[in-house]
């Protein structure tokens, strides 16, 4: 296993220590949720925008910050050039975010069009740039990756059912494990099933896992337990991009083996991120 030293971290709860000094000594300023300084960053590493073939998709990018306040803030949000997504397919309804007074996060909607998306997903990467908080504040350096790719209708029944799991990774997921597979009653080209993530460690717990059937091809949809596998780096899964797997439409027998490309890792901080999969024996 690539993990070292888990700890489960939730921004909202996290209480993060930045070291200085002045001219006499070490001074240490400590977040509080309340009068302390502010760290603003998003809440996950990555999201999917799926747009449908000749239509539309929609996203929210969440974006939290560890203090509350008695008025609303802003913050700004810039696409970085590093992004491969052709900007005729997407854009933002703003670029700047609003944190209502009282709250910890606010919503970015990225909304997709079938101008030129393709099967495979591109990359939309966004920075924090400022923010309004009248505390002195922090930005994380972080960015965020919005996978943007096309997906097809398919058949209600397609994919569906029980099946046998087999995690061929670093154990992310368990051997030979029963699932059940079912259609997300908010999305016709996802399918959903409850797994254990992480079997045999401290952190282990049931999650929802959601495929998303794109035009072809299967993309695992992000999983972010909230777990690090150092001090400060987070440690998810999600999909493959250019390497995520096929389908065929015509074959979902008994027997028939389906195969799940995942990127593990996806920040790459706590290790390479390398190409993972499980199988989905339909029984």
């Amino acid at each position: 296993m690539i993990m070292k030293n888990i700890k489960i971290t939730i921004l909202s709860l996290i209480v993060v220590a930045f070291f200085g000094c002045d001219q006499d000594d070490n001074i240490n300023t400590v977040f509080d949720n309340v009068n302390g300084q502010s760290l603003v960053a998003f809440a996950a590493a990555s999201s999917d925008l799926a747009v449908v073939i000749d239509g539309t998709g929609t996203v929210d990018v969440q974006i939290e910050v560890s203090t509350v306040s008695d008025s609303d803030r802003t913050v700004t949000v810039s696409v970085d050039e590093s992004s491969t997504a052709a900007t005729e397919n997407y854009a933002l309804a703003s670029n700047m975010v609003t944190i209502p007074a009282g709250s910890y996060s606010g919503l970015l909607t990225i909304n997709g069009v079938d101008v030129s998306v393709e099967p495979q997903a591109e990359t939309i990467v966004l920075n924090i740039e400022d923010t309004t908080a009248s505390n002195p504040s922090f930005t994380s350096n972080q960015q965020h990756t919005v996978n943007i790719f096309q997906i097809c209708p398919v058949p209600s029944d397609y994919l569906v059912g029980d099946y046998i799991l087999t995690d061929n990774g670093n154990g992310n997921f368990g051997q030979n494990v029963p699932v059940t597979i079912s259609v997300d009653p908010d999305e016709a080209t996802n399918r959903t099933f409850v797994a254990e993530f992480l079997p045999g460690t401290g952190v282990a717990r049931d999650v929802d896992v959601v495929l998303t059937l794109g035009c072809n091809f299967f993309n695992l949809n992000t999983i972010d337990i909230n777990v690090t596998c150092t001090q400060v780096t987070g440690y998810v899964i999600g999909g493959a991009g250019a390497s995520n797997s096929m389908y065929d439409l015509d074959n979902d027998d008994v027997g028939t083996v389906h195969t799940v490309n995942y990127l593990e890792d996806l920040e790459a901080d706590c290790g390479p991120t390398v190409v993972q999969n499980f199988t989905l024996t339909k029984i």
